[in-house]
């Protein structure tokens, strides 16, 4: 593959010294145990067979274990030596290896996310792993490990600067940004604001709002003069009180499905050999069972909880110019920042347990991170109001005005004339709990897909972003001569088919996205979202869509 041409040779940088150390340590560990533990057990025999004294065999097993961790030591500063990295204008280059050599390549116009993730044990010595995801797959990251936290800061600034295009503007420069979260991702002058209308976008989701969130936003120009002093704005942080309930009640719920589960296996065989047998307890089996249930279900909830808890432990959700940033973490934190226009779908999800409480959570679809990466979850546990001022970034323009209202009756609600289309009633012995609400509807920008009952789902997807559709019919459409359709996206939690719809209607949606998705990806789409030229060809591209769909 032939490297895109550079104006200029950028020189070739290292991490940490001590990040060989830090991505292997369990295994010097595990090393160090297996040899000290071998001399202790051959000690004695070494004596006998030497005739030395314990102080001289001593001081042998001692020269031993300082022989290994030197030349451990040493191997490790080779491998310190030949892992360098550099960022030029369009790519950020890894190599490593001394026998097996390596070397990766990212192009910064397929950027998708960028990571900070600090482990528990960098962080004892203040380091963080930079994690960059492109639009190629999950496997496809590209990890810098280990810096030190602020010039991990750094190092995304420039990457997302980069990344942008805005390398010619003089005005925007990353290398001056100090590294507190508030201050702006590209500083320029002290009353620059950042081309990010947020209180515009938030406008069009809380006004005329019945259902919570009273803030203010019939002044967005207020809003804007008050972003100007502050353009990293913070959307919102998850109490720990919260934090905590969604950790119980999940523990709970998961703990007694695994009771449930395990603890039925379990008890099962163990009857059936009981029974074969013909052992006689001493504990009644009744009693042993509970034992097996209890034990099961504190351990899982437990352990789920605490899970549950350390991830999401301080999670803040804070927008700029740079994208949306979400930061989390207890003993091992993780910042993940989302460049504008990356996220390929969304899908508000209101779990059962979570009903009674009235929280939600909110995952994404990114192209990079792929289907069980937790970075997905972009709201582990919110109110209906942290839904809306997610979405005001996720999903700026939803096309509707009450958009708010939309989302609430969409999740809360389901009748036959609220604007989806849901599954026939033919149809519906193949969906008796959810059929009449698995259904679908449009909006300029966004296609809507809802679907479930007692957990209710709601999935937004960018018409730009859906790369192919397809309508087939399963065997439970042809009994009740319906259709199915799945429209693709990059992989990811988001739901992406409709099943058992009425197959005119569904093909009318097959080809209306086709055009749709066409025309918007052309208004829509930018991969370095700030270059000159790439904007000129935009505006091109949006003035040839919007030609195209007046006279169509």
């Amino acid at each position: 593959m032939t490297e895109p041409h550079r104006p200029a040779e950028q020189p070739w940088r290292r991490v940490h010294p001590i990040s060989p150390f830090i991505r292997s340590w369990s295994v010097l560990l595990i090393f160090v145990y297996l040899i000290t533990s071998f001399s202790v057990r051959e000690l004695q025999s070494f004596i006998e067979a030497v005739n030395l004294s314990i102080g001289q065999s001593l001081l042998i097993m001692l020269g031993i274990v300082v022989a290994t961790l030197v030349i451990a030591a040493g191997v490790y500063a080779i491998s310190w030596w030949f892992y360098q990295f550099r960022i030029t204008t369009d790519a950020v280059e890894l190599r490593a290896g001394v026998i097996f050599r390596q070397r990766r390549y990212m192009r910064l116009d397929r950027l998708q996310a960028v990571d900070i993730v600090r482990p528990f044990f960098a962080r004892i010595f203040g380091l963080s792993k930079l994690s960059l995801h492109a639009a190629d797959g999950a496997e496809t990251t590209l990890t810098l490990e280990y810096v030190r936290e602020s010039e991990a800061e750094r190092l995304r600034r420039e990457i997302l600067y980069l990344a942008s295009g805005a390398q010619d503007d003089p005005t925007l420069d990353p290398t001056s940004a100090s590294d507190d979260d508030t201050s702006p991702a590209f500083p320029g002058t002290a009353t620059a604001v950042p081309d990010y209308p947020y209180a515009d976008y938030l406008a069009q989701y809380v006004q005329h709002n019945p259902h919570g969130l009273n803030q203010d936003v019939e002044a967005p120009n207020q809003l804007r003069a008050q972003q100007a002093k502050t353009p990293s704005r913070e959307l919102l942080t998850i109490p720990f009180s919260r934090v905590v309930g969604a950790a119980i009640v999940t523990g709970l719920s998961t703990g007694l499905m695994t009771a449930l589960m395990g603890g039925g296996v379990t008890g099962f065989f163990m009857w059936l050999g009981a029974r074969d047998d013909g052992f006689q307890a001493a504990v009644p089996f009744g009693v042993l069972m509970l034992l097996i249930f209890v034990g099961i279900a504190v351990f899982t909830t437990l352990a789920t909880a605490f899970a549950q808890v350390n991830t999401n432990f301080n999670f803040t959700a804070r927008t700029s110019d740079s994208g949306v940033r979400v930061t989390s973490g207890m003993l091992s934190t993780s910042s993940h920042t989302i460049p504008p226009g990356r996220i390929q779908g969304i899908q508000v999800t209101q779990p059962l347990m979570y009903r009674y409480f009235g929280w939600y959570r909110i995952q994404v679809t990114v192209a990079g991170y792929g289907l069980a990466d937790p970075s997905t979850t972009v709201l582990p546990v919110g109110t209906f109001d942290d839904v809306v001022m997610m979405l005001s970034v996720l999903a700026p323009d939803p096309g509707i005005e009450y958009a708010s209202d939309l989302l609430y009756n969409a999740m809360k609600y389901t009748s036959d004339d609220d604007g989806f289309t849901c599954v026939p009633a033919r149809a519906r012995i193949w969906q008796p709990v959810a059929g009449r609400r698995h259904g679908y509807r449009t909006t300029p920008t966004l296609l809507l897909i809802r679907f479930g009952r007692l957990r209710p789902n709601l999935a937004m997807i960018p018409h730009e972003r859906i790369q192919q559709s397809a309508v087939h019919q399963t065997l439970t459409d042809k009994l009740s001569g319906t259709a199915s359709a799945r429209f693709i996206t990059p992989p990811g939690p988001v739901r992406v088919d409709l099943k058992n719809q009425e197959p005119a209607a569904l093909v009318q949606l097959f080809f209306q996205e086709a055009e749709i998705a066409a025309h918007a990806r052309r208004i829509s789409d930018k991969n370095q979202w700030m270059a000159p030229e790439e904007l000129e060809t935009f505006e091109k591209a949006a003035e040839k869509a919007r030609v195209a769909g007046e006279s169509a």
